[in-house]
């Protein structure tokens, strides 16, 4: 009977390779979180951007003046036609 490895021997990764990878996210996590920091929008007011304005309408109700004489003929309505 021989005996039989359940797998290769694999050395553990090189040091090197490892701090590389783990430098690389840190980087890219810093560009990231820059950008986001001097891109922002209003970035030179410290207070925050005025709401619009709702602008406001104004509506005039025209007034009736009432005669001070009252007419003094005043005319029937004659009727639009007259079928038997």
């Amino acid at each position: 009977m021989s005996y039989k490895r359940r797998s290769d021997y694999k050395p553990p990764r090189d040091r090197s390779e490892l701090r590389m990878a783990v430098l690389s996210v840190l980087a890219i996590v810093i560009a990231t979180g820059s950008l986001v920091w001097f891109l922002r929008p209003n970035r030179e007011s410290t207070t925050p951007l005025p709401l619009p304005s709702i602008p406001t309408v104004v509506t005039t109700v025209p007034t009736t003046t009432t005669p001070t004489t009252t007419p003094t003929t005043t005319t029937p309505p004659t009727p639009a036609s007259t079928t038997p």
